[in-house]
């Protein structure tokens, strides 16, 4: 058996210890969601008119204000996913302290237009901030959100329990074109402010991404295995998932070793000149 094929193998399996509303994209869909969101750095984004955390219209220039903007995607019933972005959004802003209303504004935009009304929205936002002042949290119709996600590259498409979607929060100049798109969970404060600094100062470099490629699969599982108490927003052990989890992995890893157990042996005796 080559590399090649063991690869294969183990990669056929990752999927299955993954639920569905919560799984990454698969690697086809990952490369076109990357495509289109990298296909749209340096494109203008409508002025939209969005519906905030109190029930009011306001247009997405009005709001921007001429800063930069600071836009990302979720849907509030997201278990795990979009609570981590909007979390690691909240770190991120609370080392900008008063830059956040000065130099840039924020906003987070519910797309499960069925569910993610301005009550959703102000209970979904209430568990990350205080005020809204300079970062709302907004819902639109569908034709909206839809124009809004195409213009910033967003993609997600709706599937049994939830939706899948590309992990990703996009940087807004001041003059209204998509500056940068920081990719994965797990980004640092860092990894929004730099270019977000670079944005407000009119020092632009305009590429694809920043921040981590979707995350790594060690990030991947401890974020499955951790589970967004809305009450304390905080993250606490899901024992029901975990132990499910590894019951799953030590299944298919005992079919492997059965069925292939003897040529990967071989295979590894062989690279080891034995």
């Amino acid at each position: 058996m080559n590399p090649l094929r063991i690869a294969l193998l183990f990669s056929a399996f990752i999927p299955a210890l993954w639920s569905p509303a919560e799984a990454a994209l698969s690697a086809q869909e990952e490369k076109g969601a990357l495509e289109l969101s990298g296909s749209a750095i340096g494109k203008e984004v409508g002025d939209y008119t969005l519906i905030d955390q109190d029930g009011k219209k306001f247009r997405l220039r009005e709001f921007a204000a001429g800063k930069p903007l600071i836009i990302s995607l979720i849907y509030t019933s997201c278990g795990h996913i979009c609570p981590t972005i909007t979390m690691n959004l909240k770190n991120a802003f609370q080392k900008a302290d008063k830059d956040l209303g000065v130099k840039f504004n924020a906003i987070t935009v519910g797309f499960d237009v069925e569910n993610d009304t301005p009550q959703r929205m102000k209970q979904y936002g209430g568990n990350f901030t205080n005020a809204f002042n300079s970062w709302r949290f907004a819902t639109a119709d569908k034709l909206t959100i839809e124009k809004l996600a195409k213009d910033i590259g967003f993609y997600y498409k709706k599937v049994t329990g939830g939706f899948d979607h590309l992990n990703a929060v996009t940087i807004i100049d001041a003059k209204g074109r998509i500056y940068r798109h920081v990719y994965g969970l797990d980004f640092k404060p860092e990894d929004i402010l730099g270019p977000v600094y670079q944005a407000a100062a009119e020092k632009l470099d305009y590429k694809q991404s920043s921040g981590h490629e979707g995350g790594g699969i060690i990030d991947r599982i401890i974020l499955f295995c951790y589970k967004y108490d809305e009450k304390t927003g905080q993250y606490k052990l899901d024992y029901s998932f975990l132990i499910g989890t590894v019951a799953e992995a030590i299944t298919i890893l005992s079919v492997i070793i059965f069925i292939w157990g003897k040529e990967i042996k071989l295979f590894f005796l062989r690279r080891l000149g034995r």
